[in-house]
């Protein structure tokens, strides 16, 4: 692991030369990643010719402390390299620091460059960075809730009619990974953040910044609430928060026994297997967000459609099964999360909403047969669950419309061949991510009539049943980067890679697909792997105990052979 991706806030000493790694790499992501000494060298020279000492000054305020040379380095690196510039960064540095240079750090010197680099932030990235006040220190949280909240709570501001409120707050997480004050805990394979979290100190400051300046609170008593604006509650109590009209956001993480009464301003409802009572859920007429994973709501109010501002509904690990009429007359729905088990139905073809980004995981409306379902056209991802009932020639022509998909999920006991049209997934060029889970009828991988979305990079097959061998389709998709095989979604017993196949693939998973017996990698096959992970596949394992150091994956740098 990086150092910089570590929980660097306790204290380790560093040497002189991974001090200036550290600093130059944050500092200058550009020029670290020069394969160029020379042109390095010559870059440092020139530097120091035009800053003088600053940059050896700068490093030497930081004094070795891993977090206060990534969080000044990050500042650093989004600022022009102008001599003004670096000046005014040393003479601050200099008032934090005090007199004496070689003065060691202390708690309270870190919570001075803690406030300056926080107080360097832009004004739209302030409250984004508050709100992680409201998560319990040392949780990894989920970055497509986190920006979706933030949009709810309009900390996102529009950038232009073609760049989507989303695309811009990741954005605004991205600036604030650079500046190291938020650190990523779980990167997808084409780098999107999927999680972050900030280090212990980092985030005990931000506890401290929002209540001072009364932009949050938590697991408050009365009188505390009446000054702030966002409530976290992560720790049982038995409190009823029944005068919260002001607040606009309300966060429980496993709690028990709230009651929370009329909160007419509401716009963040999120609730993280937690039982509470909510009394006024409908006349939250202002409320944005809505999550209610793993909580004990087991039916949403009929009238939910009163909600009219509602952007994202996420009721995913909970018994609720049918969904209101009501909300699919909300035209601001951007999202919407539902367990795939409930067969819950999607909304009728007649309705407007056309700023719908996500639908997972639903069934297909009867409507939908009858009507083409234009909303649809708009969705960026989408997950059926139901597809036995449904006209396939229809859904192969709907997909072939979808221009704006970028990641689909097909779940049902079969897959007729009319699913895997041609037409319908060549078709879908902006598509990175899917799966496909059923039984395939035909048994194989319809090599001559399967063409895959061409700029596909995640595929997972479940329960496919596929007799031939799918490899020598599957290695010629040249994007493809990540590969899972599933629960018998091969059930023959051999299997090659062929030289120079799948030249992309870094991340390759083979569970129980239990009638396979040998696999062979050719040369060059492969050779951007990174993580294997064959689980359950007791015939292959038994057959070759070496599996995981089988000369084509040797340099395999997470390999799970069980």
């Amino acid at each position: 692991m990086l150092l910089e991706e570590a929980d660097i806030s306790n204290g380790i000493t560093l040497n002189m030369d991974e001090t200036e790694a550290l600093f130059w790499k944050k500092a200058f992501p550009d020029l670290f990643s020069m394969q160029n000494d020379h042109k390095r060298h010559t870059f440092y020279y020139k530097l120091e010719m035009e800053l003088g000492n600053i940059t050896t000054y700068i490093r030497g305020a930081c004094q070795k402390q891993p977090l206060a040379l990534l969080l000044i380095g990050g500042l650093l690196s989004l600022k022009p390299m102008a001599n003004n510039i670096w000046n005014m960064v040393k003479n601050d540095l200099g008032e934090i620091k005090g007199p004496d240079e070689m003065k060691v750090i202390t708690t309270d010197h870190m919570g001075q460059i803690f406030t300056y680099c926080y107080n360097d932030l832009p004004y739209y990235l302030q409250p984004c960075f508050l709100y992680f006040a409201c998560y319990p220190i040392g949780f990894e949280i989920p970055a497509t809730s986190l920006t979706q909240m933030w949009i709810a709570e309009e900390f996102v501001e529009e950038e232009d009619k073609q760049t989507s409120l989303e695309s811009t707050a990741n954005k605004y997480l991205d600036e604030l990974v650079q500046r190291s004050l938020v650190f990523v805990s779980k990167r997808s394979i084409v780098g999107t953040i999927k999680s972050c979290r900030l280090p212990r100190s980092i985030h005990e400051f931000a506890i401290q910044q929002s209540s001072m300046e009364g932009f949050s609170v938590v697991n408050p008593n009365q009188r505390e609430i009446e000054s702030r604006f966002r409530l976290a509650i992560y720790q049982d109590n038995e409190n009823q928060y029944t005068e919260v009209n002001h607040i606009r956001s309300f966060l429980a993480f496993n709690c028990d026994r709230i009651v929370l009464g009329s909160a007419m301003l509401l716009k963040v409802l999120a609730l993280r297997n937690s039982t509470i009572l909510v009394t006024t859920l409908p006349d939250m007429i202002y409320l944005r967000y809505l999550s209610l994973r793993g909580s004990n709501i087991t039916k949403l109010p009929e009238n939910i459609g009163d909600m009219e501002n509602l952007q994202t509904l996420d009721v995913r690990d909970t018994s609720i099964d049918t969904l209101p009429e009501s909300l699919w007359n909300i035209k601001t729905l951007r999202h919407v999360y539902v367990n795939p088990s409930h067969q819950i139905k999607g909304p009728p073809a007649e309705t407007h909403i056309d700023n719908l980004h996500t639908l997972k995981t639903v069934a297909a409306h009867e409507s939908w047969l009858k009507e083409f379902p234009h909303f649809l056209i708009h969705l960026r991802k989408l997950a059926f669950s139901n597809w036995d009932n449904v006209d396939w020639k229809f859904i192969s022509n709907l997909l072939s419309h979808m221009d704006n998909l970028i990641s689909m999920a097909i779940m049902g006991n079969i897959i007729p061949s009319e699913a895997l049209d041609i037409r319908a997934f060549s078709n879908l060029e902006m598509v990175k991510s899917a799966k496909l889970e059923g039984e395939w009828i035909c048994r194989k991988l319809l090599i001559d009539n399967v063409k895959f979305p061409p700029n596909l990079t995640k595929l997972t097959l479940t329960k496919s049943g596929l007799k031939g061998d799918p490899m020598p389709t599957l290695e010629r998709l040249q994007a493809l980067k990540v590969l899972s095989l599933q629960d018998d979604a091969y059930i023959g017993n051999q299997m090659v890679c062929s030289a120079n196949g799948f030249p992309q693939l870094q991340f390759l998973k083979l569970e129980k697909l239990k009638n396979l017996e040998n696999w062979e990698v050719k040369p060059a096959a492969m050779s951007q792997l990174i993580t294997l992970h064959v689980v359950q596949c007791q015939k292959l394992i038994s057959n070759h105990p070496d599996l995981g150091n089988h000369p084509n994956l040797n340099h395999v740098t997470d390999k799970v052979i069980d």
